[in-house]
């Protein structure tokens, strides 16, 4: 019995050892580079299975094998390693780096190059370091990371578009924003509609060479974005999100003084003789800066703000289907009352291969945003009286009805003269209004009858309305949808020969609603309420078909080639809405609108265009490189004769390094020379007709009118042309642990699109010609290194600086651009001026040295009225009079002498550090705000001013109305060190994710614009904040123009990163 019971036990056992063998067992291990650091994302796969899984953040694994199993551990910059399984229990893994990198594989124009046998200016980030920068947006992050990009935070409001200009500005006309390629496809939108967490890498190409087999779509550069794929083995997932508490970055602008301030200054700039009583003047400015109930309008407008992100994404699959999945959510409430931004973005990326030759792939992505934007301008508050209430209250009723400490009026007309009193009295009986009709104001009381003039909710020295009126009568706000759906199908003819063909659309649906009430700045004189609506649509379809051959023969000749064509149509449907006149209070909709009151515009337009294109890229023995392509361009925007052009080029590099006779210079594990030279074009500043001839219509005292021509067709109308010389060095020390590249580049753009007047007689102002030409320059430094790479201890820092310059060389038969004149000479500039020679969009205007201090020290031959408190202005020539003729000047320019970014990141044991710089030095714009508010107290405050002696304070002279505001003070520095970002993580132990079933789990503080140094003499929110009013100051020829801009942004975040 007991021999059966051991022989029954016997075979169980030997079962379950046979059962365990084939059902296989837990193997872990650790992967690390040669340095013994860590890999993370190395993928490790059981050979000729579907069956892997990923190393954790500490280079962690854990996999089910048996015996005869082949372990395959891969990742991009590493030599794979195949393994074989038998008895370990614990398999750890040293990577060897790949060439020391320089096969990174970098993406380029319908392919992808060995970075070692790259030849033009290529920048790149990897998603990874996007993603380290927990902002709302791709452009956001990458500011200051790369030379040669310039990316402005022009905006404080949520969801706003920074400005992205790649290299130097050269032209007077069009859009200088990049082409954006999301995944091989030239999206319509923006880097908004792309989640930042899903980028896999992200590649610039800054020179013609490398952009010009985009054609006319590359002219301003091209941003390549790869998203993430999916992966074979395990299903993974990440979960992001992210909280974080924002404020305005605090600077102190003398334009939003406290009440107590401007009690102090006002008090003295008052004094004019005509107050009877000055101490009961001091007593009521006293009285009502102290007023417990009176509250300023920063206060009142300002607020911190909020944002909470949550991003979610799967990746997965075989090696027959990878799937990647994502989805965003992202909501802001801004730091000014009435902003905020709201955004879901979702995308799906599927990768399958149908068979041994056969490959495709479907890729879609989905975007969502609504701004809501205040309903008025921010120039309104940088305008306004601080020390006006928002609401009225009993203190500054009596002010403003002058009444004295009894309740009892002072006047029976009211202040007169050149001060605080008589400021407040035009805004209600300077418009010939009864004075009586304030004398029943209540605290708190809101006239909703137009005949006041403005809502007495505000008390402001424009005349215009409050700004609680605007934001209790207006509403604005933006909608955007973007759908993007492509897919690919590859087949291999031969090895190494490919033939892939793309079909993709995308839609773009923005809608914008603007409602101003009767109670806002035009509404309240008209008596007329306003609503716009627009609904504009934008469709592309896109297809291209491609032919591809990569082959290395005998080890030593690397060929790779490409060739295809491209048919793109875009269509753009919508409609444009204005209506005025509907009764108060009644829905904000067209509704409620009498039909003669409403007026619309639709737009239907289509454009088209197609290419034909190929390169070929060469490499013999990893030493000399060639690259050379060539693209045919027809855009149906161009006229009759000129629909068609070509856009060739060339680029060569030399690996010095990996010659014979550098075998001896072991300090350099890279030396690379490389130049290239280009040709692209551009169309972007042309609408769907504009080489056509388009008739409007004119009205007549009878009847309905005649036609008269808008635009003149011009069947030459032809390609704004850039052709560029790029020239190159890559240096490399230390197996590439410090890499340096500087490059210089030299523009010269053609065929400039300018708008030439013409003849009255033909009844069009001006037609669009091919009459111009610029020039620019440019030097790019950029330096990495990984001063550390111990297990324990890593330390990488990346530092760039960049220049750039232009100058404008032909304007056809022009010498000079008109010039951009805010009011003109007589007293309302500086002005843009734009001529052979010069600097596009140059600032001049009247030198200024200092300001007059008393009556004595006014000078008569400057000028009839020149005294205290305006400016001492530069005789230029000398001859004793100030005039414009002879005394404007050169001020300044909104292009900086350099700019530059500096990064870092740490990483010791579990806990990681970062922080990203971006600096600008040398730029100047024209703040136009500071102008406007000091004229409202004749120019002249209370630092302008000493006594005379007799003791009263001189206020009889006003500006030279010559000079007024056109001296130079309103050129201000646009300098600026910014800190963007600073983040603080924390990985937790994998023996404690493990237990509770996580991959890895990170957490993280983070915050933006912490540190924001400014120049001393820019008195505004925002030194970056330029081009951002429409009123004719937004293009190129007058960047550098300022009004109203909105605050900078502080923030500071807590998030959570977590994959299981």
């Amino acid at each position: 019995m007991k021999f059966k019971t051991n022989l029954i036990l016997t075979v169980v056992l030997l079962f379950n050892i046979a059962l365990f063998a084939q059902d296989g067992r837990m193997l872990s291990g650790t992967v690390t580079d040669a340095a013994k650091v860590p890999v993370p994302g190395v993928n490790v796969i059981i050979a000729n299975t579907t069956t892997g899984t990923a190393t954790d953040f500490d280079g962690n694994y854990q996999i089910t094998v048996k015996n005869g199993d082949v372990l395959q551990f891969s990742s991009l910059g590493f030599v794979s390693q195949s393994i074989p399984i038998t008895n370990q229990e614990q398999l750890n893994i040293t990577l060897q780096e790949d060439a020391s990198q320089l096969d990174e594989v970098v993406v380029v124009g319908y392919g992808t190059i060995k970075k070692s046998h790259l030849t033009g200016a290529v920048a790149k980030v990897g998603g990874d370091e996007v993603a380290a920068v927990q902002v709302a947006r791709v452009d956001d992050a990458l500011a200051g990371k790369l030379s040669g990009v310039r990316i402005q935070n022009q905006s404080g409001e949520p969801g706003a578009d920074p400005k992205i200009q790649i290299r130097a500005a050269s032209s007077v006309s069009g859009d200088s924003g990049p082409l954006i390629v999301v995944d091989g496809y030239p999206i319509s939108g923006n880097l908004a509609t792309v989640n930042p967490n899903d980028i896999e890498s992200l590649e610039v190409l800054k020179d013609a060479a490398s952009a010009a087999i985009y054609g006319s779509l590359g002219a301003n550069g091209v941003i390549l974005v790869t998203t993430k794929k999916g992966k074979a083995g395990k299903v993974s997932f990440n979960y992001n999100s992210y909280a974080s508490t924002s404020s305005k970055y605090v600077k102190d602008i003398e334009m939003l003084k406290t009440a107590g301030e401007w009690a102090e200054e006002l008090q003295t700039s008052a004094y004019d003789l005509s107050e009877t009583d000055p101490g009961l003047l001091a007593y009521r400015l006293d009285a009502f800066a102290n007023a417990p109930d009176v509250v300023s309008i920063e206060d009142w407008l300002f607020k911190n703000g909020s944002t909470t992100n949550h991003d979610f994404s799967v990746s997965g699959g075989s090696e027959n289907l990878k799937a990647f999945a994502s989805l965003g959510y992202l909501k802001t409430d801004g730091i000014v009352k009435g902003q905020g931004y709201e955004r879901y973005n979702g995308r799906m990326n599927l990768d399958a291969n149908l068979g041994k030759k056969l490959k495709a792939g479907l890729s879609m992505n989905g975007y969502y945003g609504k701004q809501d934007i205040v309903p008025w301008e921010m120039r309104d508050l940088l305008r306004s009286y601080s020390i006006s209430p928002i609401y009225h209250t009993q203190a500054s009723i009596d002010f403003v009805q002058q009444l004295d400490r009894n309740r009892q009026a002072l006047f029976d007309s009211g202040f007169t003269g050149n001060n605080i009193g008589r400021s407040f009295d035009q805004d209600y009986r300077g418009i010939g209004l009864d004075p009586t009709s304030i004398y029943d104001l209540q605290p708190g009381d809101v006239a909703h009858d137009w005949q006041y003039g403005r809502n007495q909710n505000g008390i402001g020295g424009t005349g215009d309305a409050g700004v609680a009126a605007k934001f209790d009568n207006s509403q604005r706000w933006k909608k955007t949808y973007f759908g993007n759906v492509s897919s690919y199908l590859q087949y291999e003819i031969i090895e190494g020969l490919n033939l892939k063909t793309v079909f993709g659309a995308d839609l773009e649906d923005t809608q914008t609603y603007e409602y101003h009430g009767i109670l806002t700045d035009g509404q309240q004189r008209s008596n007329q309420t306003e609503l716009d609506i627009s609904n504009i649509k934008k469709s592309t379809v896109l297809s291209t078909t491609t032919l591809s051959y990569a082959k290395v023969l005998a080890e030593k000749h690397d060929i790779s080639a490409v060739a295809g064509m491209e048919f793109v149509n875009t269509y753009y449907k919508g409609i444009v809405n204005n209506g005025s006149n509907v009764p108060y209070g009644l829905p904000l909709n067209y509704d409620f609108f009498d039909p003669a009151d409403v007026i619309t515009n639709e737009i239907d337009e289509t454009q088209s265009r197609n290419g034909f294109f190929g390169r070929i890229a060469y490499a013999f023995d990893d030493r000399y490189l060639l690259s050379a392509s060539i693209r045919r361009d027809g855009d149906s925007r161009f006229g009759a004769n000129e629909k068609y052009a070509v856009f060739p080029a060339l680029s060569l590099g030399w690996n010095i390094h990996n010659e014979s006779f550098f075998g001896d210079a072991d300090a350099f594990s890279l030396f690379k020379l490389r130049f290239s030279t280009g040709s692209l074009g551009t169309a972007s500043f042309l609408g769907s007709y504009n080489s056509l001839s388009i008739l409007g219509t004119s009205p007549t005292a009878f009847g309905t009118g005649f036609l008269i021509p808008e635009d003149i067709a011009n069947p030459d109308l032809t390609w704004q042309t850039n052709k560029e010389t790029n020239y190159g060095v890559d240096l490399g020390f230390v197996s590439n642990r410090i890499r340096f590249s500087v490059d210089y580049y030299t523009s010269d753009v053609q065929d400039m699109l300018i708008n030439q007047s013409v003849s009255e007689v033909l009844g069009t102002p001006a037609i669009k010609l091919n009459r111009g030409d610029v020039t620019s320059s440019g030097l790019e430094f950029e330096l990495s290194t990984k001063i550390i790479t111990n297990q324990n201890f890593s330390w990488n820092v990346n530092a760039n600086l960049s220049t750039a310059e232009s100058e404008i060389t032909n304007l056809g038969d022009l010498t000079e651009l008109p010039r951009q004149i805010y009011g003109g000479p007589s007293g309302r500039g500086p002005e843009f001026r734009n001529y052979v020679g010069g600097e596009i969009g140059e600032m001049w205007g009247y030198e200024v040295t200092g300001e007059v201090e008393t009556i004595h020290m006014s000078d008569p031959s400057r000028g009839v009225g020149f005294g205290s408190g305006e400016y001492y202005v530069v005789d230029q020539n000398g001859d004793g009079e100030i005039t414009y003729e002879e005394d404007y000047v050169k001020l300044g320019s909104a292009t900086p002498d350099f700019y530059w970014g500096l990064s870092s990141s740490m990483n010791i044991k579990n806990f990681d550090f970062s922080f990203q710089f971006q600096g600008s030095q040398g730029a100047e714009l024209y703040n136009i705000d500071p102008i406007y508010w000091k004229s409202q107290f004749g120019g002249r405050l209370k630092s302008s001013f000493d006594a005379n002696d007799d003791g009263i304070a001189d206020a009889s002279g006003k500006f030279y109305q010559e000079t007024r505001n056109a001296h130079g003070s309103g050129i201000q520095d646009a300098s600026f060190t910014a800190l963007r970002n600073i983040t603080l993580g924390y990985t937790l132990d994998s023996d404690l994710t493990d237990k509770i079933g996580l991959s890895s789990m990170r957490i993280y503080l983070a915050a933006t614009n912490l540190l924001y140094i400014m120049a001393d003499n820019y008195t505004s929110f925002n030194p970056e904040g330029v081009e951002i009013e429409n009123d004719g100051y937004a293009g190129p020829t007058t960047y550098g123009y300022q009004e109203g801009a909105s605050p900078l942004v502080k923030s500071f975040t807590l998030g959570i990163n977590v994959n299981f």
